[in-house]
């Protein structure tokens, strides 16, 4: 409905589609009229505002929480506990496994491995101090025999191999094998040389497939001792962990997938056993885009109400 313009200067009101104009006498001026008519227009423009800086600081995603799993390598060692700052996380129940990746809260973290079952003070095997970053996954090799068990801190990838290839890691954690040992698979090449005790190659990229590995004394060819056969699928990045005890007929190699498929970490992290778990931040983009909303619909109902009034007075 179009209402006719009277013959003064004051406001001419036009309703199309809900939309609204107005004319500003000439001893105004646009900024006073709305300052004088219009101040939730201001309003407006300030939730405008804050709508646009809250979607600015919540539209990056933080990165995600660190993520940490176990090796229990130590052939000799019962089952282990394993806290994190004072608190249970994980339990490694025998020689050989490897636990599923646990959330963990960044930043300095003290990471303790126990007898099971002992409980805070009770027999402790190693000790030792790590920065956790967002975003990283961490494993923790329990290593060497258990009256001198030390860490082996691994930074693990979440990337996926390429062109369908498979990446895998060698992990040397056997502490009777070659104190340097270079690794062949059997029937083909050296893949690893020199690698000593306690030490991991980087990132091999290999056609998938199944593998065994000889490991023998740095620069020879004697076989010292072979690993089962390891079977490697495409796209996945993997560790193999040489461990156990070759006097003691407990040598092997373990192998853990460090990420899927798709890429990113293999499995479903677990939250852990001591209430570990990082809360996520909250993005407060989402409620200012419904306050800013709701303001600018009461906003405009509050102004059409009022230049209705204006147009039926004149």
């Amino acid at each position: 409905m179009v209402q006719p313009a009277s013959s003064d200067a004051g406001p001419v009101c036009v309703f199309a589609g809900g939309v609204s104009a107005a004319r500003v006498s000439e001893g105004g001026g646009l900024m006073r009229y709305v300052r004088r008519r219009c101040p939730a227009v201001l309003l407006a423009v300030v939730l405008g505002v804050l709508g646009i800086l809250g979607g600015a600081t919540g539209g990056r995603a933080a990165a995600p929480d660190p993520l940490l799993r176990i090796v229990h390598a130590s052939s000799d060692a019962p089952a282990i506990d394993v806290y994190v700052n004072g608190q249970r996380v994980t339990t490694a129940p025998a020689f050989a496994a490897v636990t599923p990746y646990t959330v963990v809260p960044a930043g300095a973290a003290s990471v303790q491995v126990l007898a099971a079952g002992a409980g805070p003070g009770g027999q402790t095997f190693l000790s030792t101090n790590l920065d956790l970053l967002p975003g990283e996954a961490y494993t923790v090799v329990a290593a060497d025999r258990a009256v001198r068990m030390a860490p082996v801190i691994l930074t693990d990838t979440r990337a996926q191999a390429a062109d369908g290839q498979a990446h895998v890691r060698l992990v040397h954690v056997s502490p009777d094998a070659p104190p340097v040992a270079d690794v062949a698979v059997v029937g083909g090449p050296v893949i690893a040389r020199n690698l000593p005790f306690k030490g991991a190659t980087g990132y091999l990229t290999v056609a998938p497939g199944s593998y065994a590995f000889e490991i023998r004394p740095a620069g020879t060819t004697q076989a010292l001792a072979t690993t089962p056969t390891l079977t490697l699928e495409a796209d996945r990045s993997y560790s193999a962990f040489v461990m156990g005890q070759l006097g003691d007929n407990t040598f092997r190699a373990v192998i853990a997938v460090d990420n899927a498929a798709t890429g990113g970490i293999g499995g479903i992290p677990s939250t852990g056993g001591g209430g570990m778990v990082a809360s996520a931040p909250v993005s407060p983009q989402p409620f200012l885009i419904a306050i800013c909303a709701v303001a600018l619909a009461s906003i405009g109902g509050l102004l059409r109400a009022r230049q209705a009034r204006a147009c039926r007075t004149r």
